[in-house]
């Protein structure tokens, strides 16, 4: 039954009636409708309305209170003026800025972003060294392992020769013709680019041994478990060695007539330079040998060849100097066991001077002194003149050039030249050519592996530079053969250049290489370093660093 003047009761899903908390929302929902409607008509971007806390159920257009505690801008420039604080930072902002007044408020963050900007683009630009460029690349004596060659445009080689450009390429290197010689002397030689280049990666080596690694021997892993044939058979070993040691003389004579501009000789813990007269404006054929040891040194010492050490700073004295002030610092029991050592030698009736090893000042003299240098770029070892005659016979007769272990035993050292010589045999280059992919660019790529020697970089740099604009080398040297770059010989009376080249007009190089070979240290004196493991060009100057 219906009951009048009473209204009814809805229910909770009536659209009549909103539940507490939906009444809330909806008044917090148009609270920010009108917070963001005054933001976008606002027209100062730093006047923003910010809304405020809802109290009671009704809303309200939210209104900025005003600050009680606010001076008046007259009180505040006064207060301003008067702080010392304030009128610091002014002038801190002054002299930062250069502006007769300081910047306020919101600009202030602006202000330190701008001078740490300036600061932080000064310290860049002091880090960075200014790359200094030259027409010309000086001569790195190290030799490399690997080269390779990597440009934006398609380089004018090929890793596939055809059979006239392998064929000539062949035939200028034994006959030492340069491009415009061979064109004059034979015009069916082929001289395109890759002729050319194929001529560039062949080199003169004995022994040749296919299925052994004989360069480098820096890798080569000694175990005494596995040795050749030749360790095993003395025959073949003393055959072996007879045919190496009239290449080894072969060498030294067309050195010394400067038909061979230099050589190396690797051996299983040394390689050797031999250079000849007029080279690095020295007058006199010259030889460097690096690493060393002490044992090493005294056997040279024994066979009489006089040596220095340039990179050592005690070269040969050998810590001479130094016995005083150790037998001053020497213990009074060390003494005494020396003094009974001597007495025990002279009760048998010998001599201490038969067994120097014995001496324990000489013992702790070497473990000063020798740790420091063996096997180390500072013991290198400069032979000159005369003397060279003598270090080829110590090379000959010398069991340490000649491995007892290993997989290289028997075998004597790698012979490395640009010229041929008696029993040398033509090596070539493995040459490989790939595409990089750097980020979004491709880098067209040919690599060179094998002993890559220093008029070999010389000529390839040289010639891929007559066909591309801009192009960069990147090159692994022989650890053990970075000394040979680091000696600077500083001679009173240095050859002068025209003359040693013209003294090495037979040697199988073109002019200008012949023209840096000869140069003396002194004319190589920049800020490059003379060690190269990255080459960039851009036409027409080169510029290179010894880091990649």
């Amino acid at each position: 039954m219906e009951t009048k003047g009473c209204a009814p009761s809805p229910g909770p899903g009536s659209p009549g009636w909103l539940r507490p908390d939906a009444v809330m929302k909806m008044r917090k929902l148009k609270a920010k409708r009108r917070a963001l409607q005054a933001r976008m008509s606002n027209s100062s971007p730093l006047q923003i309305a910010i809304p405020k806390p809802l109290a009671g159920l009704t809303s309200q257009p939210s209104v900025k209170r005003k600050n009680p505690f606010k001076h008046s801008p007259n009180k505040k420039g006064r207060e301003e003026d008067n702080d010392p604080e304030i009128s610091c930072d002014a002038t801190l902002f002054q002299l930062l800025n250069n502006t007769g007044t300081p910047q306020k408020d919101s600009n202030l963050s602006c202000d330190f972003s701008h001078v740490l900007g300036n600061k932080e683009n000064e310290k860049q630009s002091s880090s960075k060294p200014e790359v200094v460029w030259t027409d010309s690349l000086v001569v790195d004596w190290s030799i490399k392992s690997r080269m390779r060659f990597m440009s934006k445009k398609v380089l004018p080689w090929k890793h596939n020769f055809k059979t006239s450009e392998e064929a000539s390429g062949t035939t200028g290197f034994v006959r030492c013709l340069t491009s415009s010689s061979s064109s004059d002397s034979d015009p069916t030689l082929d001289t395109s680019a890759n002729a050319q280049f194929y001529q560039g990666c062949l080199v003169w080596q004995h022994p040749n041994i296919p299925w052994l690694q004989l360069f480098p021997r820096d890798h080569v892993k000694t175990s005494a478990a596995q040795t050749s044939i030749f360790g095993k058979e003395q025959k073949l070993c003393d055959s072996l060695h007879g045919e190496w040691s009239e290449s080894l003389r072969s060498l030294h004579q067309l050195l010394r007539v400067r038909q061979c501009p230099y050589f190396y000789v690797c051996g299983p813990t040394f390689t050797c330079l031999f250079r000849a007269a007029g080279v690095g404006g020295i007058s006199h054929a010259h030889a460097l040998i690096t690493p060393t040891t002490r044992g090493f040194r005294d056997a040279m010492k024994n066979e009489d060849i006089e040596f220095s050490m340039p990179l050592c700073d005690d070269p040969v004295g050998e810590g001479e100097d130094e016995e005083e002030e150790l037998e001053e610092d020497e213990k009074p029991s060390e003494e005494e066991d020396r003094e009974g050592a001597t007495s025990w030698l002279e009760d048998l009736g010998l001599e201490t001077s038969q067994f120097p090893n014995l001496n324990p000042h000489r013992i702790k003299l070497e473990q000063k002194k020798y740790k420091t240098i063996d096997r180390f770029p500072s013991s290198m070892v400069y032979v000159e003149g005369i003397e060279t005659q003598g270090l080829i016979n110590f090379l000959l007769n010398s069991k340490s050039c000649t491995s007892t272990t290993g997989p290289l035993a028997g075998v004597p050292p790698t012979l490395l030249a640009p010229v041929a010589f008696q029993g040398s045999t033509l090596k070539a280059l493995k040459v490989k050519s790939s595409i990089i992919r750097q980020d979004t660019d491709s880098l067209y790529s040919i690599e060179l592996s094998g002993p890559v020697l220093p008029h070999t970089v010389q000529q390839l740099t040289r010639l891929l530079a007559l066909s591309l604009d801009t192009f960069s080398v990147n090159l692994t040297p022989v650890i053990s053969t970075l000394p040979f770059s680091h000696h600077r010989h500083q001679e009173a009376a240095a050859v002068p250049q025209a003359f040693a080249q013209e003294g090495l007009i037979d040697c199988g190089l073109d002019k200008e290489i012949r023209s840096q070979i000869c140069k003396t240290s002194l004319d190589n004196d920049s800020e490059l370093p003379s060690i190269y493991r990255e080459i960039k060009f851009q036409s027409p100057n080169f510029t290179w660093t010894d880091t990649l």
